[in-house]
């Protein structure tokens, strides 16, 4: 008897110590399966299987889609966005660990407005717990598996702002290009010169006015990342 409290002494020590949790030292058995992962380049894709519930290790990614259109512009610091696993969580093996449909909360927990010269608005979230459509309640950790760990628009929809501003500004300038042309007797000069005035400016208002608010589409793809080992009630 003293042996095996001395035995789970120190392995409590060792978990503090490596800063691993204690629960992934338990004696019950357990089996190693691999994630099928969302993403080739994730970093691990190690699942802890167990009577008594299954472990997904930390650093593992996993894919949920945005439940509703979502635009920044509706929505402030402590408003829930609701996330849905759209597709069976599994192992490679065939273990299901996450149910088709369960639903994934976020809570913003900051929005940067757009500022000027086209920076565009950041959305930070924080992923609180998932809801299995069983009702069960699950806490998780997660993050953008990406560098910016934020949400915002991409250079793509910010160029097509910009080229938006320069094409409709730009025909503004050839229509009173034109006009003055036509006093003049150049129609064809006028709206030439015109064009480029009109598409030069809109090409500087473009870029110097505020960036985007975010936008996504009800069913997004996300892919986040665990900051901690995920543990998850078995399956029937």
């Amino acid at each position: 008897m003293i042996k095996k409290v001395m035995s789970l002494s120190l392995l409590t020590v060792l978990s503090i110590s490596m800063n691993l949790p204690i629960y992934a030292y338990q004696s019950e058995d357990a089996d190693i399966e691999h994630l099928k992962t969302p993403e080739e380049n994730s970093k691990i894709d190690l699942v802890k299987i167990t009577e008594g519930g299954n472990i997904i290790q930390k650093e593992n990614y996993l894919e949920v889609v945005f439940a509703q259109n979502f635009n920044s512009k509706y929505y402030k610091t402590g408003d829930y966005v609701q996330f849905v696993f759209n597709q069976d969580v599994k192992t490679k093996e065939g273990t299901l660990l996450i149910p088709c449909n369960s639903s994934l909360v976020a809570r913003i927990s900051c929005i940067e407005e757009p500022k000027w010269f086209s920076r565009n608005a950041k959305v930070f979230m924080e992923f609180t717990h998932i809801l299995l459509p069983d009702g069960t309640n699950i806490p998780v950790a997660l993050e953008l598996a990406n560098k910016k760990k934020y949400f915002q628009e991409g250079a793509k929809e910010t160029a097509g702002k910009i080229g938006a501003y320069t094409l409709s500004i730009g025909a503004v300038g050839s229509g009173l290009g034109a006009a003055i042309g036509v006093a003049a007797g150049h129609t064809i000069t006028g709206l030439i010169i015109g064009g480029s005035i009109g598409g030069g400016v809109g090409l500087v208002s473009g870029v110097v006015s505020p960036g985007l608010h975010y936008k996504a589409k009800k069913g997004e793809k996300v892919i986040l990342e665990l900051q901690d080992n995920l543990k998850l009630p078995a399956c029937p």
